[in-house]
């Protein structure tokens, strides 16, 4: 994962997930927020609710709805008036994104495709890599998830020394944390 991408899932989390007034200590690598009271159900995002949950359930509803695909890419994103997920997947040459609503977990985009050629080199390389894994995603978040002791906000592909991993970023008390998942182990 990219240095600017995961500085804006940084932002994207701490923006979406927790009021504009949480304070915010800097602890290195990591942030500390102070958490607002929550519902068991929901996490507080300020006006809005993001719906506890596995970032892995919403990977498994982009595949159920897109037959075939194979979900390399989930992000959490609070542009617009409410924080949504957007879902890519690739199946059969074409690259498929999905826009999930964090609250409702229900899909408010349909599927939109275009070709993967129109992807830069070096996605597409990864993407041919990705599809030589038998590790889903979903396996790699749910991995994530579990080590983390939080949930997912983004993951995808990445290249490690020219191998192909997945990185996850999880949520868990108030702190962002990165992790990397080898796939096949």
């Amino acid at each position: 994962m990219s240095a600017i991408r995961f500085t804006t899932a940084l932002m994207t989390a701490v923006l979406a997930i927790w009021p504009a007034s949480a304070a915010v200590a800097d602890r290195g690598s990591d942030t500390e927020i102070q958490t607002p009271a929550v519902s068991p159900s929901d996490e507080r995002t300020g006006p809005s609710m993001i719906a506890l949950g596995s970032g892995a359930d919403l990977i498994r509803l982009a595949e159920k709805k897109l037959r075939g695909a194979r979900v390399y890419d989930l992000d959490l994103s609070d542009e617009g008036a409410v924080p949504w997920f957007e879902v890519k997947a690739y199946r059969a040459g074409q690259v498929w994104s999905i826009m999930i609503d964090a609250a409702t977990r229900r899909i408010v985009r349909p599927a939109r495709a275009r070709p993967a050629s129109e992807l830069d080199p070096d996605t597409q390389r990864d993407l041919a890599d990705f599809g030589r894994i038998r590790m889903k995603l979903s396996e790699a978040v749910m991995i994530a998830e579990k080590l983390g002791g939080g949930r997912a906000i983004s993951a995808g592909l990445h290249r490690d020394e020219d191998r192909l991993v997945f990185v996850v970023v999880v949520v868990a008390d108030g702190t962002l944390k990165e992790i990397t998942v080898q796939p096949n182990k």
